[in-house]
């Protein structure tokens, strides 16, 4: 994309024409500021870095200072205590749990799709998945997303996971670390592993993007407050977002996302960073539109009904807000 953001062609597209024209200059300046918090770790700051590179804030007009908060629910906390409009990539997978329980948050789009995880073991005689009953897998914590996507792969090929011993190592890398030390015979870990010399292999059946190609990996969520005053920016956001991803999965993005991975890890790892490279080129894992169906929605719900961390299914309309994202795809669309 290299059209500059129209700011008049784009609310009379996204029909907030009225809207914002009709708001004070002051309200209209306050909101077109947006909080977006995120977690600390690697892939994030590779985004982070690659969207200030390529300047696809300032191409849609987006004023964004975006807040790293650490743990898994430190995006979500701050949001809700209002310190944070949105979320634009999160691995949180009890979102939708929180928001049952009465959070005043809404799922707005995804960020990556495809789930990013894998299966790896270094015991000889684990080849598949029918391998792992009487096994110890390390994971993360209980019901956390490693442990339960795992424990959802297994019950998509029919096996029981409480014939498994999960083992809480905590993150992706102390887990992956966990059978590299002999602590135990698998773990759940990061596709960013899939080049390391540690002499671990994927499991047969192990690719959990092709065992569970219904779960969107990665959502997007705002508060509701923001829904209600900023959709606007939150469009554009999310358009810029879109922008990102399209681009990072072209092969043009190479040089830029090898540059933007050294400035964000400390020692670069380069088997690391070509195994996410290849996967976002070979599994193309984004798309430019960030809307999540309702069957999406739904999908997100069943697992965690399955799990336990839900009671019952929710209406749609009642967790999730698609409106700025399917504005933004259709921005998106007229800018290319």
């Amino acid at each position: 994309m290299n059209q500059m953001f129209d700011r008049r062609r784009f609310l009379i597209g996204t029909g907030l024409a009225g809207i914002a024209l009709a708001a004070p200059a002051i309200v209209r300046a306050a909101n077109r500021r947006l909080t977006i918090v995120s977690n600390p770790g690697l892939e994030n700051a590779t985004l982070n870095a690659l969207m200030d590179r390529q300047g696809y804030f300032q191409q849609f007009d987006v004023e964004a200072e975006i807040i790293e908060l650490p743990g898994a629910t430190g995006p979500f906390d701050a949001i809700l205590a209002g310190q944070g409009d949105v979320c634009m990539v999160s691995g949180y997978n009890l979102v939708l749990a929180r928001i049952a329980q009465g959070a005043p948050v809404r799922i707005i789009g995804a960020g990556m799709r495809k789930v990013a995880l894998a299966l790896y073991t270094r015991t000889p005689d684990i080849r598949g998945l029918a391998d792992l009953p009487g096994r110890t897998i390390a994971v993360g914590p209980e019901l956390g997303l490693l442990h339960m996507l795992t424990a959802e792969l297994l019950k998509q090929h029919g096996l029981d996971p409480a014939r498994v011993t999960f083992l809480d190592k905590g993150s992706n890398d102390q887990a992956y670390q966990a059978v590299v030390r002999g602590e135990a015979d698998a773990c759940c870990s990061s596709i960013s592993h899939l080049h390391d010399a540690d002499d671990l292999t994927l499991l047969d059946g192990g690719k959990l993007w092709e065992g569970l190609p219904r779960y969107t990996f990665q959502t997007a969520y705002a508060a509701q407050s923001a829904l209600r005053d900023k959709p606007e920016v939150l469009t554009a956001a999310l358009a810029a977002y879109g922008a990102l991803y399209d681009y990072l999965m072209s092969p043009a993005a190479r040089d830029a996302f090898f540059d933007a991975r050294r400035q964000a890890q400390k020692t670069f790892d380069a088997a690391s960073a070509l195994a996410v490279w290849e996967f976002n080129q070979n599994e193309r894992p984004y798309t430019r539109d960030l809307t999540i169906g309702d069957d999406g929605i739904d999908d997100l719900q069943q697992v965690l009904i399955g799990a336990g961390a839900l009671e019952d299914r929710q209406p749609v309309a009642a967790v999730a807000d698609m409106s700025c994202a399917r504005a933004a795809a259709r921005l998106f669309s007229t800018a290319r």
